[in-house]
């Protein structure tokens, strides 16, 4: 809640972890914690008013209130029939419409963009990967920071496509979208700046550890179909990464219906 920005959800959830586990499992206290996550992650992420959050979560205390012991399955009821622009949950189709197509970086705080970057690396390790400590939500601050892999001044190193008729005129947006967004260390960044793809591939793969470098940007992500993935970064690659990203955040926050039907498949708490 600290990375969001908002304390409105504090009284639900302290009404949820005082609950005792023979009334309200803990299993079942994720639920509604995870519902919660996904409600205002995927509001954020759509830029959607906080006004009527007292009222939001207000609501959701008396649903809980009458029914402790299904604590989870009513926040997601009251929370999937909430409508309006004030109030509503974002579908799967608005939620993966804004990763793929929105400049997140210059329209969020940089807060809220970390949180996606951070969750995305979490949900890429397994259990096969080298368990690193990644700094996560506030302290992420101070020890990595968001690069924008084809740079903000393009213009200076990456030349537009031969066949783009618009001659680069949509990358000013495309280069905030999720697509063309990491994360590297504080000292990394300013050394990448704006250098050329080829130099800024090397640096990240010497430097890099994050599988959301290496798994996604510097090899290709499983949705691509393009070959030799690696020799350049374009507008088709951005477009790319950001659909394997956008589908990767929809179960890190899922609706309603996948929290009914699959609701434990991940245990993120990204609030």
């Amino acid at each position: 809640m600290k990375v969001l920005q908002t304390s409105t959800p504090m009284p639900l959830l302290l009404l949820l972890y005082g609950l005792d586990e023979s009334l309200l499992p803990p299993e079942r206290r994720r639920r509604a914690i995870r519902a919660i996550d996904s409600y205002l992650v995927r509001r954020a992420v759509l830029n959607l008013s906080t006004r009527d959050y007292n009222n939001v979560f207000r609501d959701l205390v008396v649903a809980v209130a009458r029914q402790p012991d299904r604590a989870d399955d009513a926040v997601i009821k009251a929370l999937s029939t909430m409508h309006g622009h004030h109030r509503h949950w974002p579908s799967d189709s608005e939620f993966r419409a804004s990763l793929e197509q929105d400049p997140i970086y210059s329209r969020l705080v940089r807060r809220s963009v970390r949180i996606l970057l951070e969750a995305l690396e979490d949900a890429l390790r397994t259990d096969h990967t080298e368990q690193l400590t990644v700094p996560v939500g506030e302290q992420a601050g101070a020890k990595l920071t968001i690069e924008h892999v084809m740079p903000q001044s393009w213009r200076d190193n990456w030349p537009p496509l031969e066949n783009d008729l618009s001659e680069g005129a949509d990358r000013d947006e495309l280069v905030h979208t999720l697509g063309n967004l990491t994360l590297v260390t504080a000292r990394l960044n300013p050394t990448l700046g704006n250098m050329a793809w080829e130099g800024k591939r090397q640096w990240l793969g010497k430097h890099s550890l994050l599988r959301l470098t290496h798994g996604t940007l510097l090899s290709a992500p499983s949705n691509a179909e393009i070959t030799d993935w690696a020799a350049a970064w374009d507008e088709r690659r951005i477009r790319t990464r950001g659909a394997y990203l956008a589908s990767l955040s929809l179960g890190i926050w899922p609706h309603a219906d996948d929290l009914r039907t699959d609701p434990l498949s991940f245990d993120h708490n990204h609030m």
